[in-house]
């Protein structure tokens, strides 16, 4: 069954043409039994017994002339595959009105599905005498579509969409004009207009992103993305646009989308982080540290305030630095804080003693850490304890490339061969 026949049979069958008890309440009782009969003829469908619940719902009409019933029969049975019985009931319903908009919906699905299609595209035009809408006019695109004749196709879409401005009518529309026509441009419009007038649904959107990956248009895509994430506030909309910026080495671009919207914070955290921006880490770090306090965010301050004055490095800033550390020491056993405080006390002498302590402190959580046995190795070297030292380092020197390390090492060497002498 082709995707423009579905189209059809949805537009039928659930679009407000299924027969319900409530409609018959509205007249009077036709014949003392016809109660009895809609319960049995709705407890056949119910279990699924069809060939019963069509023959009560024939019936039903038999006895009370009420094309409900004998639309419902026909509906029925088109869903059955009973062709032959869906024309019989087709038959009857058409004599009784022959200009009922559902039975000759009905008959277009059967020529469909019976791929007659020339018969389907007669009775269409037929159908949008007698009821000229947005389903019908759908109805016949979907047919001219079959028949390949896609400037047709398009021209009975686009009536259908200026009636109902249907997000189903405008996938068809833009499928034509992409996939058939050739129109790129103009199918990216509609959905872009669309979108600014209307909303950006999941359907839209996401055939937007489509179109726009098939055309590699980046922007397109993030744009979009971005609209997504405004309308439904989901992360993974968000987490596309991040990715897809870095992926265009647009950092700046994320870090704006990361600011404005206050999405994943930790992420915008990362970024400064990567480009060596701890001034912009600082103020992160803070927003999340006033949020949550959590010593962890202040922990995070301590080093971005030490890293971003590094060349500027004086007492006043120092004792900011461990004043946060102190805080942060106190309260939590991470060996990265342990570690980094450890080094600032053994690196600017101010309290050699104790900066060992939180190295060793450090390591007992991560023993194999090249950079805690290092910070270890310093503080060693401050001590001039320079043989334990070089112990420490030698195990690993020549493995590590980190300009800081080597120095380090150079400089416990110098300490050995000066001691010799």
């Amino acid at each position: 069954m082709s995707r423009y026949l579905q189209v059809i049979i949805i537009l039928f069958f659930f679009s407000g043409c299924s027969f319900t008890t409530h409609q018959v309440q509205l007249g009077k009782k036709s014949f003392e039994s016809e109660d009895l009969l809609i319960i049995q003829a709705l407890e056949y469908r119910q279990n699924a017994d069809y060939p019963r619940a069509i023959e009560t719902y024939a019936m039903l009409f038999e006895q009370s002339e009420k094309i409900n019933y004998i639309v419902e029969a026909a509906k029925m049975s088109f869903l059955t595959s009973n062709n032959q019985q869906t024309y019989l009931l087709i038959e009857k319903a058409l004599k009784a009105s022959p200009n009922n908009p559902d039975i000759m919906r009905i008959l277009i699905g059967l020529y469909m599905k019976e791929n007659k299609i020339e018969e389907a595209r007669v009775e269409a035009h037929k159908l949008l005498e007698v009821e000229k809408n947005s389903r019908n006019l759908t109805i016949a695109g979907s047919i001219y579509f079959e028949l390949k004749s896609y400037d047709l196709s398009l021209k009975y879409f686009q009536s259908a969409y200026k009636e109902s401005v249907d997000e189903m009518v405008l996938l068809n529309m833009v499928d034509v004009l992409y996939s058939y026509l050739g129109r790129k441009d103009e199918a990216i419009s509609y959905l872009e207009t669309h979108i600014r007038l209307q909303e950006c649904t999941t359907k839209i959107c996401f055939k937007l992103i489509e179109i726009y990956g098939k055309e590699k248009d980046i922007d397109g895509i993030i744009s979009t993305y971005k609209k997504m994430f405004e309308r439904y506030q989901d992360e993974q909309y968000a987490k596309k646009v991040v990715e897809l910026l870095i992926y265009k080495k647009d950092k700046q671009g994320a870090v704006d989308f990361l600011d404005t919207t206050g999405y994943n914070q930790e992420m915008l955290l990362d970024i400064y982080v990567s480009s060596s921006d701890f001034d912009g880490a600082f103020k992160v770090a803070q927003r999340l540290y006033k949020k949550h306090d959590d010593v962890k965010y202040l922990g995070q301050m301590a080093i971005y305030e030490y890293e971003k004055n590094k060349n500027n490095l004086d007492e006043k800033i120092l004792d900011s630095v461990s004043k946060k550390f102190e805080k942060v020491v106190a309260k939590l056993d991470n060996p990265l804080f342990l570690n980094y405080y450890g080094y600032l006390l053994i690196d600017h002498d101010r309290d050699i003693k104790r900066g060992i302590k939180l190295v060793e402190k450090a390591l007992l959580k991560e023993p194999n850490s090249l950079f805690y046995l290092d910070s270890l190795a310093w503080g060693f070297y401050k001590q001039n304890r320079c043989l334990e030292a070089k112990d420490i380092l030698d195990k690993f020197i020549k493995n590590v490339d980190e300009e800081e390390v080597q120095m380090h090492y150079k400089k416990i060497e110098q300490c050995i061969k000066e001691k010799h002498k």
